[in-house]
């Protein structure tokens, strides 16, 4: 994998552990059905008619961030950024597939600024599958954040969709 620049900070003791204690405290009541309940309840679900649609079209550009190293004591998280550009998400999957280390995380926005994004362009996203999460303070995660977190953490070294 190319090296890109990384980012993170140090905290005290192991940080994945902290992750993982945080993730625990939302994972450890709202397992099976009121886990579903609770993760659709924030989401708004409107029909629409496919005629309004003034945009359509069959790739799109994605950011990916993988992370690793943040389950060694006394270490966060490097992050690697990639950008890849006129792909559909399958794409993006695959080449996930092919390119995630062991024992990494990894989240995918898709761009919805630029119309034509660079490796040097200001990139807006939207996170689709994680979210740059892994090297904030989990003290102030929001419960979204949280089952965000545990989501990406329970994906280590593997490329699925929960």
């Amino acid at each position: 994998m190319p090296p890109a620049a990384g980012r993170g900070c140090r905290t005290a003791g192991t940080r994945r552990d902290r992750l993982a204690t945080h993730a625990a405290d939302l994972s450890g009541h709202v397992e099976g059905r009121a886990f579903r309940r609770l993760r659709f309840a924030i989401v708004r679900v409107t029909g629409i008619d496919e005629r309004s649609l003034g945009r359509q079209g069959t790739g799109t550009d994605f950011v990916v961030f993988i992370y690793e190293g943040g389950d060694r004591p006394g270490v966060s998280w490097s992050v690697d950024s990639y950008l890849l550009t006129e792909a559909g998400f399958t794409d993006v999957l695959e080449w996930l597939r092919e390119n995630l280390p062991n024992q990494a995380c990894y989240s995918v926005g898709a761009v919805f600024e630029p119309a034509r994004p660079t490796a040097d362009s200001e990139i807006g996203v939207v996170w689709v599958l994680g979210a740059d999460l892994l090297n904030t303070d989990p003290d102030h995660w929001t419960p979204v954040e949280q089952r965000i977190a545990r989501e990406m953490l329970d994906r280590l070294g593997r490329v699925t969709i929960p």
